[in-house]
């Protein structure tokens, strides 16, 4: 029974130390304002090169919500083809100001993002793409 009222109480102390920890946490977050470190429009800017197809380019503007919602209006070159479009995509800011997205269209990026929140350097992940660029809020030129 004592043992028993020894875990119980360790438990409890644990418990209740855990709000503290986090806040310790967060005030030594590099980004600790999460997705709405992103808000507003940014210039973006990519190239790279698609395996087995050839060189990619891009320019366009995304505008995020800071909530996690992001609408990527974009014109592209894929090896001399020329197209334009928008995909709506899913993000993160982590609190070390790391930030993966997800677009409607299936594509994958690792960001990272300034502290605060004006620009963001970004490589695609999927297989296949070698690509990358860096994205300027507006304002922050």
């Amino acid at each position: 029974m004592m043992q028993r009222l020894a875990v119980f109480a360790l438990a409890v102390m644990t418990l209740a130390a855990v709000p503290y920890a986090l806040k310790a946490a967060d005030a030594d977050a590099l980004c600790p304002l999460g997705n709405a470190t992103l808000v507003g429009t940014y210039m973006v800017i990519g190239t790279g090169y698609i395996v087995g197809v050839g060189p990619v380019t891009s320019v366009g503007v995304a505008t995020y919500d800071g909530k996690g919602n992001v609408v990527n209006t974009f014109t592209r070159s894929v090896n001399g083809t020329i197209s334009t479009g928008s995909v709506t995509g899913v993000y993160t800011v982590n609190s070390d100001c790391t930030s993966p997205l997800t677009q409607s269209n299936g594509t994958h990026y690792d960001r990272v993002v300034a502290p605060d929140g004006s620009r963001f350097n970004w490589i695609e992940t999927d297989t296949g793409t070698i690509v990358s660029g860096t994205a300027l809020q507006l304002g922050h030129e």
